[in-house]
């Protein structure tokens, strides 16, 4: 090991020091940590610790480039791709030291960090192409109206990159991201921050702006904590394990709602079948597990070969694993180097140790190497049983298990067995075996007669505990981006379901309780109305080999337009249900039913249209993506628009050939359950649908933390949806959607149509009784027309009829209860002594039920609690302004970001609003135009995800990525 040490001595260590803003920082707290040549296990240098208060001064930074003004805002996106193939030719240019570095620091053998350079080179290259290519959608709407789709950049990203891959790691998650727009704010591992730290200089040299990107190395319990809990970071994306990266998605949650994509562990297959080139699949096995030392996240750490073949394998194997050449990763014939840190070293020495214990055969290697560094020999295990902790747990580290296997439906099966799911490998010549091992087998890659091979253009992630959100390729830049659509009688319904209903079948709780159902135009009760057995009996309609998996994507459609036209068949019943639920108008449910219907119909539509793609690859390769059903889908649906909300997650959910458990809200279930009798009718398979009414800190709780649910859908507040992304996180890290809460503004112009105007702001906040999340519920109208707008809004208001929904001249019902009724009552006179001007209502109305008359306050503050939160009642706030900077900026200065809206005659007044308002749906000449070909989603703690739209889909279907060998 003595070149070893020679070697290293002659890297120069050019850059310890914390980097924002293109300048060099020494650590707030005065502290650093030593960095270990794992080699040789000797300190090669101290760096600078990050903390809090660096992070806080990144963060500082980083928003100061974003800031809509900067520099950095202001290129063109050729310019964005400039800087980006400018940092690439430098890495190309220092490949020889930044090789020495990565070899130096991380133990990689020197080929490998070579190729690792070039590697990080051409991915920056590769996402410097689509920098002129980010394209949004003209979309097809009604005459008169122009609808478009823009793709902005989320804001200031936290990126924490792993240690086994410290450059291509960082070229994977700057590379999108500063495609996109964004800025960064970059910790590198503790273990290997050399080479980021002097990319750092590169990004300088290569002209990139002050702030735009920043690093900050430092420990993850304290910097990477921090960029995860910080509220003004806006997206993370982490690389590393299952059990930080949980860490990571609860601390968003806590925090402000960030966006979250995370690259988590893997206990990856690769099958062997009897079939297989024996020489070769002996050679792909060897390197899928012992590249770098087997530490790689996509390790094929189970190998399961046919038992015809089996002991042919392993003595092949062991015998090509014992001229495995171990020991200085600076010397070009070293095959392995070290693990990355003693630690690492002794946890695997531990698995190992168990292997032995639990009965597997020690074939080869099993101990330590050398008696300097963390080198471990190559080990392999023979009878490795699926229930030993080697089989189920990530080692990363060079122990390779093989298992015995006779068929392929049981190989499928065990191999699936797992909560992990990033990539898998099957080694075949058999064609329609392979296709059905592509089919079949839950991971986020699979390799046919190769192992690892990963490209740029093809998207990476993982299935189930491995992560989700992609990297690479086309599908990595959509998680750098937000999407933003802009636009221009009877009172007495018998009530017929009140059960749960599962598995097609009506049933009584399990606890035997019942809840009361309350009709807010009366507040008297109506009627008195379990998660595993739903889950249970969604899991088996989920099955492979089920009916619903079998249908071919036609039937699904059919069915779903079966269900579409029983909606417009009961339309009358269903709407006059809705009315007595919720206290909507008559004629407000009747076009919420027909609505429902037409989204149902609108993603049957796309059922057989939910395609892959082909990417170009080696001529020896093909490749292609695979969009498959996530499967068990919690949705959670609000009480102001029930069964808009449930067609809104039925219909994407459904098309993509998912299952689902829902559970309506306890205010409003009765039309839900009413619908799950339709599903039946409709020839819906049972399972596929279950519908399991009752409170959200129950029965939400228990849909968000279940362990055999694979997605979870929120609609409601910012406080629940936090709770929802946390408890997905402490679970099994399901995929989140949440549609939450906002503060939207309506900003009138002085050239308006001030009729208009004021019939526009009126409908966009007592909307059903303004119990609309997209509620226009700040009105900022220039201070040249103020007065006048005011005195018509309040004519206006005036006039709106409030009173019993069954009525068909009533315009405005009741609130849903006496809780949110209280609530609202509470905001008027918060505003009222904050100083705000009462110009009508502000009231009750009537002596019964949750009637609030419509209210309009004038000389509305920014500061002020109703101008702040969502009162989500019938509170119009105007407020005045002068410049359209400033309205601009004063409109943004909330946490929310659901819907906008600007009333304008000059165009370049009405698009300039369109890009620079941060809202996920803006309306020029029109507020809340939402339509089902249009996404609809916020920014900020708005929610993250879409929903309608192609883009709705993508909620609920993973990407696969399929590589074939041609053999």
């Amino acid at each position: 090991m003595s070149s070893s040490d020679s070697k290293a001595s002659t890297v120069e260590i050019k850059y310890t020091q914390i980097f924002i803003n293109n300048e060099w920082h020494k650590a707030a707290n005065g502290k650093t940590f030593p960095v270990i040549n794992p080699s040789t296990g000797e300190e090669i240098c101290q760096v600078e610790e990050g903390t809090k208060a660096d992070i806080d001064k990144a963060v500082e930074a980083a928003k100061k480039a974003f800031d809509i003004k900067s520099t950095w805002r202001k290129y063109e996106p050729a310019e964005r791709g400039n800087l980006l193939r400018k940092l690439a030719d430098l890495l190309r240019r220092d490949v020889d030291y930044l090789s020495k570095l990565e070899t130096l620091n991380g133990g990689k053998i020197i080929t490998d960090s070579v190729m690792e350079v070039f590697g990080a080179a051409a991915c920056l290259d590769y996402c410097a192409g689509w920098s002129d290519k980010i394209a949004g959608e003209t979309l097809a709407s009604a005459p008169g109206t122009f609808t478009y789709t823009r793709h902005e950049p989320v804001g200031i990203c936290g990126q924490i990159i792993p240690w086994n891959f410290p450059l291509v790691m960082l070229a994977g998650k700057i590379g999108p991201a500063l495609t996109c727009g964004n800025v960064v704010i970059v910790k590198p591992a503790e273990q290997t921050p050399l080479t980021a730290l002097y990319c750092a200089s590169l990004i300088k040299e290569a002209g990139f702006p002050p702030g735009v990107v920043n690093i900050v190395p430092g420990d993850g319990p304290n910097c990477g904590y921090e960029i995860a809990i910080h509220k003004k970071i806006d997206k993370i994306a982490f690389t590393g394990s299952v059990q930080v990266g949980k860490k990571v998605q609860e601390a968003a949650a806590k925090s402000n709602l960030k966006r979250v994509t995370l690259e988590l562990g893997g206990k990856s297959p690769l099958i062997i079948c009897e079939d297989a080139d024996l020489d070769l699949a002996v050679t792909t096995a060897h390197r899928a597990l012992f590249m770098h030392a087997a530490q790689v996240c996509v390790a094929a750490s189970r190998i399961f070969v046919h038992s015809k073949i089996y002991d042919e394998f392993v003595s092949k194997s062991v015998e090509l694993a014992k001229k495995r050449v171990l020991g200085n990763p600076f010397d070009s014939k070293t095959q392995q180097g070290p693990q990355i840190n003693n630690t690492q070293c002794e946890t695997i020495l531990q698995y190992i140790k168990s292997g032995k214990e639990s009965g597997a055969k020690l074939e080869c290697g099993g101990e330590r190497f050398g008696d300097k560094g963390y080198f471990i020999q190559p080990t392999i295990f023979s009878d490795v049983k699926d229930d030993m902790k080697i089989a189920r747990e990530e080692i990363f580290g060079p122990v390779m298990s093989i298992f015995k296997f006779d068929s392929y439906d049981e190989v499928i099966k065990r191999a699936n067995d797992t909560e992990y799911g990033l990539a898998a490998g099957v080694i075949t010549k058999d064609l329609s075996r392979a296709l059905q091992f592509v089919e079949q087998l839950q991971a986020g890659s699979v390799w046919v007669n190769q192992y690892g091979a990963l490209q740029f253009q093809a998207p990476f992630g993982g299935f189930k505990q491995s992560g989700h959100g992609r990297e690479l390729g086309r599908y990595g830049l959509a998680e750098y981006y937000e999407m933003s659509s802009s636009d221009s009688q009877a009172r007495k319904v018998e009530i017929k379901y009140t059960q749960i209903f599962i598995n097609n079948e009506w049933h009584k709780a399990a606890n035997g309780k019942t809840f009361p159902v309350i009709n807010p135009s009366t507040g008297e009760e109506i009627c008195q109305v379990d998660v595993d057995k739903a889950v249970k009996a969604a899991r088996k309609a989920f099955d492979i080999e089920s009916p619903w998996r079998k249908y071919e994507p036609v039937a699904r459609a059919n069915l779903m337009r079966k269900f579409a036209t029983l909606l417009r068949r009961d339309v009358d019943y269903l709407s006059k249900l809705e009315t007595l639920n919720n206290g909507k108008s008559v004629e407000d449910s009747k076009g919420d039913i027909l609505a429902s219907a037409d989204c149902i119909d609108y993603y049957a539509g796309w059922v057989d249209k939910i395609t892959g793609e082909t990417i170009p690859g080696g001529c020896d390769q093909m490749i292609f993506t695979r969009h498959e059903p996530i499967g068990v889908c919690g949705q959670i649906i609000p009480w102001n628009y029930p069964i808009m909300m449930m067609a809104w997650k039925f219909g994407p959910a459904l098309a993509c050939g998912n299952v689902i458990v829902l559970k309506p809200a306890e205010q409003t279930p009765l039309t839900a359950l009413y619908c799950a009798s339709l599903i039946k009718e409709a020839g819906f398979p049972p399972g596929v649908v279950n519908v399991v009414p009752g409170d959200g800190p129950q029965c939400g709780n228990a849909i968000s933390v279940h362990e055999d649910i694979d997605k979870v859908a929120f609609t409601g507040s910012v406080e629940v949806g936090k709770k929802v992304q946390e408890a997905a996180a402490k679970s099994n890290l399901k995929r989140v959607s949440l549609e939450l809460g906002g503060k939207s503004p309506l900003i009138i112009c002085e050239d308006a149509d001030i009729d208009y105007a004021v019939s526009v702001a009126h409908r966009a906040i007592f909307t059903n009784a303004a119990q609309n999340c997209t509620a226009g519920s700040r009105t900022f109208v220039h201070s040249k027309i103020y007065d006048e707008f005011v005195a018509r809004s309040v004519e206006l208001a005036k006039k709106r009829v409030v009173g019993d929904p069954f009525d068909p001249d009533t315009e405005q019902g009741p609130q849903i209860n006496d809780s949110q009724f209280q609530k609202i009552l509470s905001y008027i006179e918060s505003a009222k002594k904050d100083g705000a001007k009462l110009e009508c209502g502000g009231e009750r109305a009537g002596n019964k039920g949750y009637f609030i008359k419509p209210t309009i306050f004038s000389g509305v503050k920014d500061n002020m609690k109703i101008a702040r939160e969502e009162i989500f009642g019938p509170v119009m706030s105007v407020l005045k302004f002068d410049s359209y900077e400033e309205v601009i900026k004063r409109a943004n200065g909330t946490s929310f970001g659901l819907g906008a809206g600007v009333i304008t005659k000059d165009l370049t007044r009405g698009l300039t609003f369109a890009q620079q308002l941060q809202a996920g749906s803006v309306w020029v000449n029109d507020y809340d135009a939402v339509c089902n070909q249009a996404p609809f989603g916020g920014f900020k703690q708005s929610g993250h995800g879409r929903e309608l739209g192609r883009y709705g889909l993508e909620a609920y279907y993973e990407v696969k990525t399929v590589v074939i060998k041609l053999v």
